[in-house]
């Protein structure tokens, strides 16, 4: 009888999917702590207990930057090139950059230079970025408001600049769960399974009790994705639930 775990989280995918399917075929590896310890004394926070669990445990596994990137950590928080850093440090980057160069503010970035730092929240929120999408069409972050929180909301910029920001994830862990999912499926022809009968032929074959695999995650924002992983066939099966403009899925990913 094969083991059956359901709803596994990002930490257990990455773990089992790196050794399978990384170029090195070594297990997950994570950053160190004194690296986030470093950074967070450096930029004066903590890292939110689901973000810096996961830099831990996967941080430098090759499965975060598969398809969109993680911006893992620096020593030095103001490091901007691919790395973690807050949004307000990139803007008044950027406000350096264009008085230096004589040039004219756009409108976001005149509001913010009339204001004290102190007043820039009337403004924009400032995020802490950690991921991006592989063209760069958006960055992820969390408000630094939110930081304290165990599994705060992961938010995007959604008119692809500093200033607007959207909820992209109910929780980190529910994004990394997401991301996770997409980036193993990248290159390795899956495909999503939309037909109803094939989609419970394939899980009674499997023997994946349906009701178990369509459970909700203990966190918020994961009950659209749903996984199955059996540890005896090395088979994952991940089941998304209808959305507005699509149908119910099930992918199957072999090791």
């Amino acid at each position: 009888m094969s083991e059956k775990r359901y709803q596994i989280s990002p930490i257990e995918l990455v773990q089992w999917a790196e050794p399978r399917f990384s170029k090195e075929k070594k297990p997950a590896a994570g950053l160190s702590e004194a690296l986030l310890s470093s950074y967070e004394t450096a930029a004066g926070i903590r890292l939110p207990d689901a973000l810096r669990d996961y830099l831990l445990a996967c941080g430098e596994a090759s499965l975060n930057y598969t398809l969109h990137t993680l911006y893992p950590p620096e020593k030095d928080p103001k490091t901007f090139n691919c790395h973690m850093a807050f949004t307000y440090d990139y803007i008044k980057s950027d406000m350096d950059w264009f008085m230096e160069h004589g040039e004219e503010d756009y409108e976001e970035l005149a509001k913010l230079r009339a204001l004290p730092v102190e007043r820039w929240g009337e403004v924009t929120d400032n995020y802490l970025i950690f991921w991006a999408e592989n063209q760069g069409c958006w960055l992820a972050g969390i408000r630094k408001a939110d930081l304290d929180q165990p599994n705060p909301v992961v938010y995007y910029n959604d008119d692809d600049d500093m200033y607007s920001w959207a909820p992209f994830a109910d929780s980190v862990q529910s994004f990394l769960l997401s991301i996770g999912l997409e980036n193993l499926a990248e290159g390795r022809g899956v495909h999503s399974i939309t037909d109803t009968a094939e989609i419970q032929n394939i899980l009674d074959r499997g023997g994946v009790d349906f009701q178990r695999l369509r459970e909700p995650y203990p966190f918020p924002g994961g009950r659209f994705a749903h996984t199955c992983l059996d540890t005896e066939t090395d088979t994952l099966y991940v089941y998304g639930e209808e959305a507005e403009g699509r149908p119910a899925y099930l992918k199957v990913i072999r090791a």
